[in-house]
């Protein structure tokens, strides 16, 4: 009786357990549903963070969201025998900082798109720059490169993410690269060329070198790579020499042509401002040398000395003109500005009409251009710019003196459109800052034509041909410049808005505007009433009315071209 009786406590103990071990263990892990919020903020922070990587966001900006990410994993829910409430607090605290992170990651994930878009802009505008030099210089055969950039620009217009901008940007610079060696390698085929006319004056056999010369030319006119233009500047390379040795008698003429070359360049190192007097001695002994020259070997030894010698001067050259030319566009600006000025009645002040051309409008813009360069083929750039500059200019002038009604073509349009072949097709926005005047063109032919205002004198619109960067419509003007600044602006809504050049140029409406048209870029009395925004000009926009930016906006696309003079 008593085994019995000591059975049956026993098996009221353990249950008395059981039903503790339970009670004990429903009080332990805290509220499943929490659990479930916390790990499920988890897996959507790793999935989003996956995809920026794959969308392209550099690892060195998602760095603190990893390290934050580390921190959180490295944690674990307390331990609190019958009681939920720490194991939810942790829950409910981890669900909060993986939100939070989220939100910092679409932020990391916005800038790096933002910054991305923005190099994207200025290499597509740098290779549209330098295909209009090359394409008005009539240098090769070109239309792989444009399609090339027509394809860059329609990727621009659907690029979303930092990878789709980075694709853009890397064959925009590898397309620039490429033109670059293009000038250079149409130099050595002139060479080539010039040399091969000047053996047949001296009445030698050219027939072989007319034949590897015309192989070199179809080469270079279906060139599209860099290393395809390195491989034919090295074989026209071959090519010079071995005509030089095996025609000795056209060496004394080749020889005394590169000395004057020599010599041209010096005077030009010169003219820049630049130190002559280490080649100028280098001149002196090539042409003591080239002088007392009798044999084949020797007249090849000081060939090749002079074309070392010039070479090592190319570098400083393109960086002298370069820098030279952005002070003679300004010099020549403000000098026809002071002769041409025009009187404005409003404030009886007098203000220069060509503003867009000096240091103020896209001097300033070249001079940036050229503080970050540091590759010859980047001061090449500029210079090609700079050279476009003084032919707009020469645009400018022309069309000031030009008294065809604004709303007709003009001889200048004509003129741009022969000197950049891109503009004869597709759709162009012409403006004229000699007339303030707009005209649209669609495939050389004008469609359209209305008064604008531009950038007044202390922030003028920018001169150029330029590819259109973005459209938005609609969106918001923020002023880059404090509230004390005579040029702030408060935030201002736009409906329709071009952007030709990066930093904030834009062509768009301007509903608070009455006036338009010449005079409107100076203080004026604008019958709005508002003479804060609407008396003076632009920051370097071009404003157009609303009705007529609404057509315009509706007639483009970003294959648009703005054409500025």
């Amino acid at each position: 009786m008593r085994k019995a009786h000591s059975l049956h406590f026993t098996q009221i103990a353990l249950a008395g357990a059981i039903i503790g071990v339970m009670l004990l263990v429903s009080a332990c892990g805290g509220d499943s549903h929490l659990h479930q919020q916390a790990s499920s903020a988890q897996t959507q922070l790793a999935q989003n963070i996956q995809q920026a990587k794959n969308n392209g966001v550099p690892d060195s900006q998602l760095q603190p969201i990893f390290q934050q990410e580390k921190q959180l994993q490295s944690t674990s829910a307390p331990f609190s025998a019958f009681d939920d409430t720490p194991d939810n607090t942790y829950y409910t605290h981890q669900s909060s900082q993986y939100q939070q992170l989220l939100s910092k990651l679409q932020d990391v994930v916005a800038i790096a798109t933002s910054q991305a878009q923005g190099q994207a802009q200025q290499n597509l505008q740098g290779f549209q720059q330098v295909l209009n030099t090359q394409q008005a210089q009539k240098v090769g055969d070109l239309p792989a490169f444009s399609l090339r950039y027509t394809a860059d620009t329609n990727l621009l217009a659907t690029a979303r993410t930092p990878k789709d901008y980075l694709a853009i940007s890397n064959d925009a610079v590898s397309a620039i690269s490429a033109l670059g060696l293009l000038s250079t390698t149409y130099a050595q085929l002139v060479i080539f060329n010039n040399t091969i006319t000047q053996m047949q004056q001296a009445n030698l056999d050219v027939t072989a070198m007319q034949s590897e010369y015309t192989s070199d030319l179809n080469v270079f006119n279906s060139a599209t790579t860099s290393d395809t233009f390195q491989k034919l500047g090295s074989l026209l390379d071959a090519q010079y020499q071995l005509t030089v040795v095996t025609s000795s008698s056209s060496l004394p003429y080749v020889g005394a042509a590169k000395l004057n070359e020599f010599q041209n360049n010096l005077s030009l190192l010169k003219t820049y401002g630049l130190d002559a007097s280490p080649y100028q001695k280098s001149y002196d002994t090539d042409k003591t040398t080239m002088a007392q020259a009798t044999t084949l070997n020797q007249y090849l030894s000081v060939s090749n000395k002079i074309n070392g010698d010039i070479g090592l001067m190319h570098n400083d050259l393109v960086r002298g003109a370069s820098w030279y030319l952005i002070k003679e566009l300004d010099q020549e600006a403000n000098a026809w500005g002071q002769t041409h000025l025009y009187h404005d009645t409003f404030d009886g002040k007098d203000y220069i009409l060509d503003s867009g051309y000096t240091m103020n409008g896209v001097g300033y813009w070249l001079q940036r251009e050229n503080s970050w360069s540091y590759r010859p083929a980047d001061y090449q750039s500029v210079l090609n710019d700079d050279n476009n500059e003084l032919f707009n200019f020469q645009m400018f002038q022309q069309d000031y003196a030009d008294k065809t009604p604004g709303d007709q073509p003009h001889q200048t349009d004509l003129l741009m459109m022969q000197h950049y072949p891109s503009l004869q097709h597709g759709t162009v926005i012409m403006v004229s800052m000699a007339e303030e005047m707009l005209r649209f063109y669609v495939d050389g032919k004008l469609v359209n034509a209305f008064p604008i205002t531009t950038g007044r004198v202390e922030r003028p619109s920018l001169p150029g041909v330029w590819t259109t960067q973005d459209r938005k419509s609609p969106t918001e003007f923020k002023s880059d410049d404090p509230i004390s600044s005579p040029f702030y602006y408060p935030p201002t809504p736009i409906h329709f808005a071009i952007l030709y050049h990066w930093g904030g140029f834009f062509v768009h409406d301007s509903w608070w505007r009455n006036q338009y048209g010449m005079g409107t870029q100076f203080p004026h009395n604008d019958t709005s009433g508002n003479e804060f925004s609407a008396g003076n000009g632009s920051h370097g926009c071009v404003n157009v009315r609303l009705d007529q930016a609404g057509w315009l906006y509706a007639h483009t696309d970003f294959t648009t071209q703005i054409a500025m003079y």
